[in-house]
């Protein structure tokens, strides 16, 4: 470039201040160049439309995306939502704002890296389950991971079925590709993690540095809705998570301390041997309880109709359900609960919320239910036997899940096993599987009881009433455990006679074969509710027992234990508390 009349010096400066404002000029399009960013999805809002990547150098980016955004998975198109918690993606984006995105599923063999089996994991308490997915929360991040039939459940120790997994437990997952979302092993919780019980009291001293608290005058609460003395006039109680409320508020320690002499309301483990605070909740107000089913619930807004009641709830009330601290979004419509609530400038506030929880004939997440029913042995075949009606009057009988009883029209056919449980409750004798079917493989002479011999010689079975339970699903019904109750066979078949009991294990006596129950809930016939009363013993020598679906003999009760939930079938007429079915699970 040649210009007339100017010197070499000034030629220059014109020539730098033209670079300098054409280099001014771009740096818009140079701001919007398109740019890559490779990793791992760690959440999705999909309310907000927002991916969070968690990049190869451990570093997390949230990226918008726009309804138009390309989005591509195997060549093809697809949505935000087929996207998946840890898939890897290839985001191209501007301004953090998505332009194409590239998902890889898990076992495309073109992607790079490794790690040894089982050394990625995920922890956090279970949100939500079913048989192909698993939602666990960890703080206030909740992530979503696929359960495939090849997902392993361990659970003391041993492997155990999905169905032993509940709502509130904290697990470990693993994974055996830094990829994939398909969960490798779902390892359970040690029990030390439930809920031992509820607690209130007064706050009397906040230890910063020992991380603990101490209240006055405990009092537990009770399956009643009413508050009884702990037993102890002060308690000390360790805090290891940040799960103090005020309110809606999330405190720490120091600000719990400005709150001495405040009643607050505990749910507690006891984990290591002493009391553990697992959420705590101050108490604001007058004390109001409600014992119903909910009738509408709102979770966006954070109300409840309890017994036609609005009652408001948040993140800082206290939930639990089969022993476990759950979150509020595990309250639904129709769960029968009792709520002890707070009423203050006129409203209500719920503190503590306790459901009564599963039932252990509900349907399950692997597609299974156990049934029980009551009718006559109507004809045995080769592993299979048939329920038969009661009477000329009355079909054979099936337990409902409200605990009412309902006439089946037609008998029903089950599978028997050679794990099948075949009880004689009159005898207390079990009855092998192989001289019911009258084998000839079976030799009468192995029965030392010459009564059962001859009974089974004699086909005194066939006619008889027996209680049936049976495991359904989709690939028939199954018979799990068989009471045959040949000396109330003669009585007045009544829908009313059979009822139910639920509760929790507080004592076993090995010698006696009985069992105490404390939390127990009877099932009132005449006005179909579950009514609190005190602790029951019950006789269980005539009766059969499942645990986690597996029968256990009379001589195997050491393998029951304190806490376990239980689920009684008994008869009114009896002199006595005799349970003649009772389910047991974790």
């Amino acid at each position: 470039m040649v210009i007339k009349g100017v010197t070499m010096k000034k030629k220059l400066l014109f020539i730098i201040t033209t670079i300098l404002i054409l280099n001014t000029l771009t740096l818009p399009s140079i701001a919007a160049q398109e740019k890559l960013l490779q990793g791992s999805i760690e959440s999705i809002d999909y309310v907000e439309g927002t991916i969070t990547i968690l990049d190869f150098h451990g570093k997390r980016q949230e990226i918008k995306v726009l309804p138009g955004t390309k989005i591509e998975m195997e060549g093809e198109n697809t949505t935000i939502n087929q996207l998946y918690f840890g898939q890897e993606v290839d985001v191209y984006h501007k301004d953090k704002e998505a332009t194409r995105i590239i998902a890889y599923p898990e076992d495309d063999p073109e992607r790079y890296g490794y790690i040894l089996p089982g050394s990625r994991f995920k922890t956090g308490r279970v949100l939500f389950l079913t048989e192909d997915q698993i939602e666990i929360k960890n703080g206030d991040k909740r992530e979503k991971y696929r359960i495939t039939p090849s997902t392993t459940v361990y659970k003391k120790g041993e492997i155990a079925s999905i169905i032993r997994i509940k709502e509130g437990d904290r697990v470990l997952l693993t994974f055996d590709d830094v990829y994939s979302s398909e969960v490798s092993t779902i390892r359970v919780e040690d029990e030390e993690e439930h809920i031992k019980g509820i607690l209130r009291g007064k706050l009397t001293f906040v230890d910063k540095r020992k991380k603990e608290i101490h209240i006055q005058s405990p009092h537990i609460y009770k399956d009643n809705n009413s508050w009884v003395p702990y037993g102890q006039h002060l308690l000390r109680l360790k805090v290891n998570n940040d799960n103090l409320y005020n309110g809606s508020e999330k405190i720490d320690l120091a600000a719990l301390g400005k709150l001495k002499g405040q009643t607050i309301y505990i749910a507690y483990s006891t984990a290591y041997g002493r009391p553990n605070v697992s959420k705590l909740q101050v108490k604001n107000g007058t004390a109001r309880v409600y014992d119903s089913k909910i009738q509408d619930i709102e979770y966006g807004s954070g109300r409840m109709i309890v017994n036609k009641n609005l009652i408001h709830f948040n993140e800082g009330t206290i939930v639990v359900k089969d022993n476990r601290l759950v979150d509020i979004l595990n309250m639904n419509l129709n769960d029968m609960v009792r709520v002890n609530a707070d009423f203050k400038n006129g409203s209500t506030y719920a503190s503590v919320v306790a459901i009564n929880g599963s039932s252990i004939l509900d349907d399950r997440v692997d597609e299974t239910k156990l049934s029980i029913y009551i009718g006559r042995i109507e004809d045995i075949f080769d592993y299979e036997i048939e329920i038969g009606s009661l009477s000329r009057r009355l079909n054979h009988l099936k337990l409902t899940e409200d605990g009412t009883w309902e006439e089946e029209r037609y008998n029903v056919r089950l599978a028997l096993s050679e794990d099948t449980l075949i009880y004689d409750s009159q005898l207390k004798e079990i009855v092998p599987v192989q001289a019911l079917m009258e084998s000839r493989y079976f030799d009468l002479e192995d029965i030392r009881n010459t009564i059962l011999r001859n009974r089974i010689r004699d086909k005194f079975y066939k006619d008889k009433t027996a209680y049936f339970v049976v495991r359904e699903s989709g690939f028939g019904k199954e018979l799990l455990a068989l009471n045959i109750v040949p000396h109330i066979n003669s009585l007045r078949y009544d829908i009313n006679h059979s009822y139910s009991t639920l509760g929790n294990i507080k004592e076993i006596n090995h010698d006696e074969k009985t069992l105490t129950l404390t939390n127990v809930r009877n099932f009132n016939t005449l006005n179909k509710n579950w009514e609190s009363t005190s602790d029951q013993v019950l006789d269980i020598s005539q009766g059969i027992i499942l645990y986690n679906d597996l029968p256990i003999p009379m001589d195997k009760l050491y393998t029951l234990k304190a806490g376990l939930k239980v689920y009684v079938i008994k008869y009114k007429t009896t002199s006595e508390d005799i349970g003649y079915v009772l389910l047991i699970e974790d």
